[in-house]
């Protein structure tokens, strides 16, 4: 029979243990917010433990706020639900024993498991928390931002995702109720322009505080991408996701968010779907998610829509997804390729130079669409990594072959670029003949969206001696003394003025129109889409200097430069 002197020795022993170990073992009561700890915790924390810290809220507020997120969220943020036998949990965090006026810091390992009441919520929570020294730290810091996001303290993108997969998996198997949201924070290129990153990143912290505030027990939140916050809310229905929702909006406009630059406001735009029949793995859920908040966003920011499947959305989703992956892989493996399109004289007929144009194959080799290719490398902000590839591909060829004469299309935020800039001038400062020989062509919905950036463009580029083009001309609404403030050097009329042009009387008098004053301004003129010759006859009376379409020649992958070394080589 074990006496009490006995019973004392095993206590004396087992504090022995974990001190020697440096852990702390405790209890915590969701009631009364009180907290029990080991006799050793003195020892261990480094401080008078029932003073400090005897409940739940002293505790915590002790906890360095650039961890303390991360803390509750993988206590009771972790998206599970306690099924009977209490919910695992480990995590690490910064402690302040001594409170943050003193230096003294601990990082701390902390792990246990929480249990649940009646109504899901946290009920008690057993633990053990483990003191580690700074080559511990390290690790942990590690392990820390392989499972959360640096700068707010969240799930990353991979650990809320596997969370994700493993309740989709529950709801098949259980018919457990579930919803995913993604929470987008509207205009926050506004905010970053306007403040700078520093006072982005203080606006991205507090959204992500707010939307974790309103979360309850056994919700999770991750962040998925830079302006992206993934919510899995458990044990909600289709029906009850909008007010869930709705609590999220509330969060981010309630009140202005407080920054080093002053107050600024912001607001969420939300999309979500039901875990339910339908949505059958990771990446569904994510298409009819991402369908729900574009629709929200062209409906009306700082809205909630939910997903209705219709025939259309999932496949056009998959459709964006696929064409996503093969810009990424085609720009990395470099499948990109270029092919040349004669534009002539008007009057002589001869070429004057060729339009430089993308053209991308398939992993299989098959030709793919460039339009669309081009507007998804747009989309998903890799337009800048076309656009370099083109012009390193355009400048070889200048320098190679002398005759050639070559126009690139650039993209709207090329003006920004000054990487591209400056590769641009490194080529060609000292080589102003192949200047000469190189035209680059904006787009005049470009120089509408942003002015002075393509004011600014344009002098960078006419200072190398390169022409500038504006291309797509009439079809937005420049004028003729905007087009004389940017001093480019030519027009090209925008093709859906050419298309009917035999027919069509009225784009025939718009067409002269722009033809007679551009010349006067001294802006040469090219006419696009000339298909036949019947509209080079009708073309031939007016002031336009160049003809580009398929009766002169349809894009071909070698220049005939290209053709004539490759004969000559031969010979």
């Amino acid at each position: 029979m074990e006496t009490s002197t006995s019973r004392s020795k095993t206590d004396l022993k087992a504090r022995d243990i974990l001190t020697s170990i440096g852990e702390v073992v405790y209890e915590w009561q969701a009631a009364s917010d009180r907290l029990r700890w080991s006799n050793n915790a003195f020892d261990v924390l480094q401080t008078d433990i029932l003073s400090v810290f005897p409940n739940g809220k002293s505790y915590t507020s002790l906890i360095t706020p650039d961890t303390l997120t991360a803390r509750y969220r993988a206590i009771f943020g972790a998206g599970k639900s306690d099924d009977g036998e209490g919910v695992p949990f480990e995590c690490i965090y910064c402690l302040a024993p001594l409170g943050f006026e003193s230096e003294l810091r601990l990082w701390v390992e902390e792990s246990g498991r929480w249990f649940a009441d009646d109504t899901g919520r946290a009920e008690r929570v057993h633990g053990i928390i483990r003191v580690v020294n700074e080559e511990q730290h390290r690790e942990q810091r590690l392990r820390f931002l392989s499972q959360f996001d640096a700068l707010t303290g969240l799930f990353n993108r991979s650990v809320f995702l596997d969370q994700l997969a493993q309740t989709l998996d529950k709801c098949k198997e259980k018919g457990k109720d579930a919803c995913f949201l993604i929470a987008h924070i509207d205009n926050f290129r506004v905010v970053n322009e306007a403040y700078g990153f520093d006072v982005a990143d203080q606006v991205i912290c507090e959204v992500a505080k707010r939307i974790a505030r309103r979360l309850r027990d056994g919700d999770l939140v991750g962040r998925i991408s830079g302006t992206k916050f993934g919510l899995l809310i458990n044990h909600c229905t289709e029906k009850e996701m909008n007010a869930a929702a709705e609590r999220f909006l509330d969060a981010a406009r309630e009140e202005l968010i407080m920054t080093d630059a002053g107050p600024v406001h912001v607001t969420l735009t939300m999309g979500g779907v039901y875990l339910g029949e339908g949505v059958e793995d990771l990446r569904q859920a994510e298409i009819c998610a991402l369908d729900a908040l574009d629709r929200a966003k062209s409906h009306c920011r700082g809205t909630f829509r939910s997903f209705h499947a219709k025939p259309y959305a999932m496949e056009e989703r998959q459709e964006k997804i696929r064409m996503s992956d093969e810009v990424i892989t085609a720009l990395n493996e470099r499948r990109i390729d270029l092919a040349f399109q004669p534009i002539v004289d008007a009057h002589s007929g001869t070429v004057a130079f060729h339009e430089v144009l993308v053209r991308v194959d398939d992993r299989d080799g098959n030709p793919m669409v460039t339009e669309s290719f081009v507007r998804y490398a747009e989309q998903l902000g890799l337009a800048a990594m076309l656009d370099h590839r083109v012009l390193e591909m355009t400048l070889d060829l200048l320098f190679k072959h002398e005759q050639a004469k070559l126009s690139i299309n650039v993209s709207p935020d090329v003006g920004g670029d000054k990487e591209w800039i400056s590769y641009l001038r490194a080529r060609l400062v000292n080589n102003p003949d192949v200047a000469s020989r190189l035209m680059i062509e904006i787009s005049e919905r470009s120089t509408l969206e942003n002015p002075q950036a393509a004011a600014e463009f344009v002098k960078s580029v006419k200072a190398l001696g390169i022409r500038v083009a504006i291309d797509d001309f009439g079809a937005g609404y420049t004028s003729f003394q905007h087009l004389q403030t940017l001093d480019a050097d030519m027009v090209k009329i925008a093709g859906a003025l050419m298309q009917d042009i035999a027919e069509n009387s009225q784009n025939r008098a718009i067409v002269r129109m722009f033809a007679e004053l551009a010349s006067e301004l001294g802006f040469e003129v090219v006419a696009k889409w000339v298909v036949s010759a019947e509209i080079v006859d009708l073309l031939k009376p007016l002031k336009i200097s160049y003809l580009q379409g398929f009766h002169f020649g349809e894009p071909v992958r070698k220049l005939p430069c290209q053709k004539d070394d490759k004969q000559a080589s031969r010979n």
